[in-house]
């Protein structure tokens, strides 16, 4: 994801700043009241979003600090001129008639003229890959008749395609950014508000009251604090960014190695994508396309990410023990009493988001309004009693800073409608499937190997709603064409689709983690991808054992969790080489083989699976003792 422009001069600034608050308050304003007409609300979502990607993102990266300038304003200009023109053209009216005799031949200019000026500020503010892949998909659309015969089709003309893909719900103005015009916006304005208002400084200091005296706390206060605000925030890039520029020094400072310090920031803000209550409003996004409410997807998500999270705390907790790194002086933990009694007030607006959507069950835009404004409430109430002050700069850049995260995201989404559009229209979804199931044999654990691939692969470089509907779209059914659960088959998705920010070689969390920690991007995208190895394995074991996803008896969850714990326990040794005492290579390889048995859901396996961590943790208290009694008893 590209870096947005932060020059000197006030006038572009200014505009951006008033277009910024403008939608964000129209944003929250059409989420408590009820929305526009689907055209409207989405239109207005993303010609505002992109005549201010035009103003913050220049043509070539590397210019942050450059003002606009001609190539930029033109574009912008040319946004605004058909924002006006799509004002009238969505007039029910207007879409009636279009309809009945067909879009005009200005209608179709322009349409030509938003699908490129969509493809470039796409380009500037996410990058080429999702471009490329969105050109490849328009050219599959018209030069079907030329393709391989088993995705062959009859072709579709550029009128053909920019009326079904411009001028119709079933392409940009389609489900991708229907999601980004409502809930999406909504929580990335509520992680900015949280950010503003001193949330993100709250869970770092409650990850350090919590870990600091563990060995490894600092690295734990990483994955503790980057995952709590990367799961309001939905931005793994960004999460990184702010969480990380405290994270990082720290782990440095106490021993562990610059690379390891940026893989932990990396895999630990991308982690928290999919870590329940809000899961970077991913869950919201499944919510939407399979039809299950978001509670429910909210609860089957709960064991696998603490399985992802539980793995890189033992990661980390173990490299301290390898490599001998001190806790934390007294002085620099803060009591969690001072903690809470400093912040309490941010976790309220949470606890209520929470009581919302899962007791009450409200919409997701309405209960993030009320959220936001029982944060600001709660804020305003603590700076007027602490510092006799009203908190309204720091809101008005919460608004700001919400409308401008959400640049990247809705024009990703705007591509990933290209994406889809050309998906249904050709008819590719249903030869993706068959491809996958012919090329696996119907064997699950080849499809889903390849859908993995897939979902990497089409996955790097994009935010996560649209990496997730893209892959959503083409992989899911595959899977449930071999028998994978509904739920199954889209949360796997939705974690190789979260799980391409730290693969190499792209891994955008990585790269944005190396910039702090001064170390090289694939180096440090390796740590994460070594660091986040369980969310590889996690999602293979809840295709063929959903009781990981509470589907099940008590019995059946109990034991697939408990395996499951073991196994990733087992993967995090194995990788560092230590449990409870230093591991040589021969008996990393058995801990490597215990870990697979462990999560086959099969008794046997998981007794054998488990017998070598209960051999090594036996003989490593032993050593552990009897070295503790020689240093009490010296003369022994």
């Amino acid at each position: 994801m590209q870096t947005a422009r932060h020059w000197s001069g006030v006038s572009a600034q200014l505009i951006v700043s008033i277009l910024a608050i403008a939608l964000a308050a129209f944003h929250l304003y059409t989420a408590a009241s009820g929305l526009l007409s689907p055209l409207y609300q989405r239109g207005t979502h993303l010609i505002a979003l992109l005549v201010i990607g035009y103003l913050l993102y220049g043509v070539f990266a590397g210019r942050e600090r450059q003002a606009p300038g001609i190539m930029d304003w033109l574009p912008a200009i040319a946004a605004a001129v058909i924002g006006i023109y799509l004002y009238t053209a969505f007039a029910p009216a207007n879409v009636m008639e279009r309809g009945i005799m067909g879009p005009t031949q200005m209608d179709i200019w322009v349409g030509i003229a938003l699908m490129g000026l969509i493809l470039e500020g796409t380009r500037r503010t996410v990058g080429l890959p999702i471009v490329l892949v969105a050109l490849a998909f328009l050219a599959y659309g018209l030069f079907g008749t030329y393709m391989p015969e088993f995705i062959s089709h009859r072709g579709y003309s550029m009128e053909r395609l920019t009326t079904y893909l411009m001028w119709s719900t079933e392409g940009v103005f389609g489900t991708p950014l229907a999601v980004s015009a409502t809930f999406v916006v909504i929580f990335i304005i509520f992680g900015a508000f949280m950010d503003r208002l001193g949330a993100g400084a709250l869970f770092i200091d409650l990850a350090v009251a919590l870990t600091g005296r563990i060995r490894g706390g600092p690295a734990l206060t990483s994955v503790l604090g980057s995952g709590m605000m990367g799961s309001i925030n939905g931005s793994s890039v960004s999460n990184v960014v702010t969480t990380g520029t405290f994270t990082i020094p720290l782990m440095k400072r106490t021993g562990y190695k610059p690379v390891f310090a940026g893989g932990v920031e990396a895999v630990a803000s991308t982690g928290g994508q999919i870590m329940p209550p809000i899961m970077g409003a991913g869950a919201f996004v499944m919510a939407e396309m399979i039809g299950i409410p978001y509670s429910q997807i909210a609860l089957f998500a709960i064991v696998p990410a603490l399985l992802y999270f539980i793995s890189i705390g033992l990661m980390v907790y173990f490299e301290a023990h390898r490599r001998d790194i001190p806790v934390l002086g007294r002085d620099e933990i803060p009591p969690i009493a001072r903690v809470l009694a400093q912040g309490f007030h941010l976790l309220l607006p949470l606890l209520l988001l929470v009581y919302l959507l899962v007791v009450q069950r409200w919409s997701p835009m309405l209960a993030g309004v009320y959220a936001i404004g029982g944060l600001v409430a709660v804020a305003s109430l603590m700076t007027l009693w602490r510092e006799r002050r009203l908190p309204w700069k720091e809101c008005l850049a919460a608004l700001r800073q919400g409308i401008t995260t959400a640049v990247p995201v809705a024009l990703a989404c705007a591509c990933a409608g290209i994406v889809i559009g050309i998906v249904s229209m050709t008819g590719l979804g249903v030869r993706f499937t068959q491809l996958i199931v012919e090329l696996s044999g119907g064997v699950l654990w080849i499809g889903a190997g390849l859908t993995m691939i897939a979902c990497i692969i089409l996955g790097m470089g994009l935010p996560t709603t649209a990496a997730y509907i893209i892959t959503a779209v083409l992989g899911a059914p595959a899977l449930i064409e071999l028998g994978v659960p509904l739920i199954a088959a889209h949360m796997f998705i939705f974690y190789f689709a979260i799980i391409s920010f730290i693969t190499p070689p792209v891994g955008l969390s990585a790269y944005a983690a190396s910039g702090i920690a001064g170390t090289n991007p694939i180096a440090t995208s390796i740590a994460a991808f070594k660091l986040g190895i369980a969310g590889f394995i996690v999602p293979f074991v809840f295709i063929y054992s959903p009781a990981l996803l509470l589907q099940g008896s008590i019995w059946e969850i109990l034991l697939s969790s408990g395996t499951a714990l073991l196994g990733v326990s087992a993967l995090a040794a194995a990788i560092v080489g230590w449990f409870c005492m230093p591991l040589p290579a021969w008996l990393r390889l058995i801990f490597l083989l215990s870990a697979i048995a462990l999560v086959v859901p099969i008794p046997i396996y998981g007794v054998a699976g488990a017998t070598p961590l209960i051999a090594v943790a036996l003989v490593g208290l032993g050593r552990r003792r009897r070295l503790l009694t020689t240093y009490s008893h010296p003369g022994r």
